[in-house]
């Protein structure tokens, strides 16, 4: 067994081999070579250079009247500075006023009247001034500034921590607008459709806890849903900052987000005979829908060119073009979900009214008088914007279109009616062609979506001459100057749009869209094998590549919808748009009366994973993949129900049966033995939850609620407990609680906060050190009370920790970011704490074997 490694050898203080043949003395390193100045490497490029910041195809395409002609100088000129830093105050949070008065006394009105740098005054900081509360502020300082003073570098660092706890979010100025619109109340049940990475998901829940009591949960849900899974990892790590026990977070395509109607024969017969469905059939029925939509949807992005500069290079008009369609069938599905009286927000980061007007527009064709486009300009006093427009062109081929007719055949797949603002068709003698060129177009070379086609599009756009206009552009007969675009020199900010909806009726399909139903359903009968089964869906807990891509308009029959409900993945295919139409629609009927999903397919189901041979090893089944209904690769979400486990919690913490457990925690793993973590869900997630279950598991849950107990670590056997207290369930546990806790004085709270663990005897209050003795090892809580005027302890005020004690001290399980922020908020941090002279009998020695990680 020796180890000879790369060229080894037998024995011996021989050199290996390889060295002398392959590594001659004096041989030239090439890879070191200097590279002279301005010559360029092997890919083209000469290093790093400057951002470009001018595009002729950008600046021709806006100048057709999206920014007026006065203006574009200035325009221009604020595109090319960079973006304003904006952060948000959680108005929810537990010390928001007292953050807001810090940051005015401590920073903010120091740089009132203004600071020079190298000869450069430095913007005062101030407030969104159409934001709600003071809550939102901006601040315009460079990396360079900076460095070269110390007070800024203090606001930057505090930022930084205080964003990192969430108590407040870093977050462009016009992305906190959609929520603002959306009027979030408390009870009401909310879905963001496109949310990573969840700035304005936060946003929501602090709208769903702004009236929340110590110790209650709001009625209202919010679900938060995304179609990547690693932004669906970021979602959740922005999320958990809130401590909400109403969120849920999804994995789907948002336009096919299920609706979780189960139709069987149960509704049938009990429809027939006119009997009421009520109770859980009638959540069933009704399916899951949504008091308020927010459909913030994926874009070309060239709103952000100030904090993505790269756009100047990347920018063609086939980005806005080919996401078009796309858009138009994630806002159908979320008109779809929306209830009757509910609001809808259609946003994005982009000015180009293909992405903009054009879909307000097909969206109010589409819903046939159900939807009513709303004014809402004068909501946020102090906001300015600008209206929406009636009349634009469509850019394609170095051609300038002003309405369909003018679209040539073999680009039919491309440019479709739907981005004009008429929304009227092309010829009708020449439709079963164009089908045909749209299903096809891929395979004829020709360009479908932006991102592949960006080289040849781009190419394209390098004009020489000025492109005539054949015609006048059509005039929009719909009222889309209530639409709001944001320009960015208006208000120092980013480009936005946005559209406000109200649903004022059921929505009920186009007739033109019927005719796409039967299409689709021949279609769906050509998708079997040659054995007459449906394709099996791709397994969604595999790396399978997803063939409809974000920015692609159509797709052909061959798609794999990955992230439609398994059992009719293969067997939805995309039909060809026809005029002034998208296929959306037609899913958007079935939604609202309760899914996309035939009846047919609703009662079938994946197999079940084989059943593991009794021969096979214990290693094999340990193994066996996670699966969540019919999504393999997931952890199932489930209930816990092992009493066992619940009544060792409430008897160890004392929890009141004002704070019911039953039927609200959730688990990931179906071995109960081993679980880890126990997550909390309000009864509105759990309710949505059981629907779910109920309806067969389409929906794909990745997170629920949030985390309330931890399972100790093995070394910890001295604990009466198996979970300890995890620091995000915290707050929501506490007024409950009646065992396992212990108050203290501002003193000794300090001490405990500076040294994160601390033996008894160091307290200075006997009483203090008394009560942490009499509490059982494990898991506690230390609270610092603060009373109100009646002399009552407040828990609004009140601040809480939680702590392990052990055989002879007592330590923290929060991090040290968490500690700072608690010391700061309380004042704390000063000089004098900082020499605080130690008593002389502390010594500050932690038994690391009773001592757990932080939470």
């Amino acid at each position: 067994m020796g180890g000879r490694g790369r060229g080894g050898y037998r024995g011996g203080n021989k050199r290996g081999r390889t060295q002398r043949r392959d590594f001659k003395d004096g041989r030239p390193n090439v890879w070191k070579k200097a590279r002279p100045e301005g010559e360029p490497g092997p890919d083209g490029e000469r290093g790093w250079q400057p951002f470009v910041t001018e595009s002729q195809a950008y600046e021709k395409y806006y100048k057709q009247g999206v920014v007026p002609p006065e203006e574009w100088d200035l325009f221009i000129e604020t595109l090319r500075k960079p973006l304003p830093t904006c952060f948000r105050i959680n108005g929810s949070g537990q010390f928001a006023q007292d953050i807001r008065d810090q940051m005015q006394h401590d920073f903010f009105d120091y740089l009132k009247e203004g600071v020079e740098v190298d000869g450069e005054m430095l913007e005062p900081i101030k407030p969104l001034e159409w934001y709600p509360g003071q809550l939102a502020w901006t601040l315009s300082f460079s990396r360079m500034q900076l460095r070269k003073m110390p007070i800024l570098e203090r606001i930057h660092e505090f930022l930084k921590q205080e964003n990192e706890i969430g108590s407040i979010t870093r977050q462009e100025a016009v992305s906190m607008l959609p929520p603002l619109f959306l009027k979030v109340e408390p009870q009401h049940r909310v879905l963001d459709m496109c949310a990573a990475p969840g700035s304005k998901t936060f946003q929501l829940l602090e709208m769903i806890h702004k009236d929340d009591k110590p110790g209650c949960s709001p009625d209202g849900l919010v679900i938060a849903n995304d179609l990547d899974v690693q932004r669906c990892h970021l979602l959740i790590h922005q999320t958990k900052r809130m401590c909400s026990p109403n969120i849920l977070v999804t994995n789907h395509e948002a336009q096919h987000f299920p609706g979780l109607r189960k139709k069987g024969k149960e509704y049938a017969a009990s429809l027939k005979s006119g009997e009421g469905v009520t109770g859980d059939a009638a959540d069933e029925e009704v399916g899951l829908l949504f008091d308020r939509i927010l459909c913030d949807v994926p874009c070309s992005g060239d709103g952000t060119i100030r904090k993505a500069p790269d756009i100047w290079k990347k920018w063609h008009c086939g980005l806005g073009n080919g996401i078009h369609t796309l858009q138009i069938q994630i806002a159908m599905r979320g008109v779809a979900l929306l209830k009757v009286g509910g609001r809808l927000v259609y946003s994005t980061c982009s000015l180009n009214p293909v992405e903009d007007e054009a879909v307000v527009g097909e969206m109010l064709r589409q819903a046939g008088g159900s939807l009513e486009l709303l004014d809402v300009s004068d909501e946020l006093p102090g906001l300015k914007c600008r209206p929406g427009l009636k009349s634009w062109m469509v850019r394609d081929k170095r051609r300038w279109l002003c309405s369909a007719s003018e679209v040539d055949r073999h680009r039919a797949g491309v440019i479709v009616p739907s981005m004009f603002p008429s929304g009227k068709g092309w010829d009708q003698s020449l439709s079963e062609e164009s089908e045909n060129l749209v299903v096809n177009s891929e395979a004829s070379g020709e360009v479908v979506e932006g991102e592949p086609g960006e080289a040849k599009e781009k190419e394209d756009e390098v004009e020489d001459a000025e492109d005539e206009v054949a015609a006048e552009p059509e005039v929009a007969s719909l009222p889309l100057e209530r639409c709001m675009r944001i320009l960015p020199h208006d208000q120092n900010s980013g480009g936005f749009f946005i559209a406000v909806f109200q649903k004022v009726a059921p929505f009920k399909m186009h007739p033109k869209l019927k005719e796409q139903k039967k299409i689709e359903k021949r279609q769906r009968g050509q998708s079997k094998d040659s054995s007459g089964k449906v394709d099996e869906p791709v397994d969604v807990g595999e790396s399978a590549p997803v063939t409809v891509s974000s920015s692609s308009p159509v797709a052909g029959n061959d798609t794999e919808m990955v992230d439609q409900d398994p059992s009719v993945a293969e067997s939805t295919p995309v039909v060809p748009v026809e005029e002034g139409s998208s296929p959306v629609a037609k899913e958007g009927e079935n939604a609202e009366q309760g899914g996309r999903i035939p009846d047919e397919t609703m009662g079938s189901s994946v197999d079940e994973p084989e059943a593991l041979n009794g021969s096979e090893d214990k290693g094999r089944e340990e193994k066996r993949i996670q699966q969540q209904g019919r999504w393999k690769g997931v952890d199932p979400v489930l209930f816990l129900e092992d009493e066992q486990v619940i009544e060792s919690l409430i008897s160890y913490y004392g929890i009141q049966d004002s704070f019911p457990l039953r039927g609200q925690l959730i688990t990931r793993s179906e071995d109960v033995s081993r679980l880890k973590r126990i997550y909390y869900v309000s009864v509105s997630a759990s309710d949505a939850i059981k629907l779910n279950n109920r309806a067969g598991g389409h929906l794909k849950i990745t997170s629920a609620g949030l985390k309330i107990f931890e399972r100790q670590a093995p070394m910890e056997t001295v604990a009466h407990c198996a979970f300890r207290i995890a620091s995000e369930g915290l707050p929501v546990m506490l007024p409950h609680m009646t065992k396992q806790i212990v108050h203290t004085t501002r003193a000794d709270f300090k001490l405990l906060l500076n040294e994160k663990a601390v033996p008894f005897h160091a307290f200075n209050e006997p009483d203090f050190m008394n009560a942490l003795q009499s509490l059982l090892p494990g898991c506690c809580v230390v609270v610092l009370p603060e009373r109100n005027e009646k002399g009552e302890i407040d828990l609004t005020r009140s601040t809480a920790v939680g702590c392990w004690r052990g055989r002879s001290n007592v330590s923290l399980l929060i991090t040290k970011a968490e500690a700072g922020q608690m010391l700061q908020r309380l004042s704390l941090v000063d000089e004098e704490f900082k020499t605080v002279e130690k008593a002389p009998d502390f010594i500050p020695v932690v038994d690391e074997e009773e001592k757990p990680e932080a939470s």
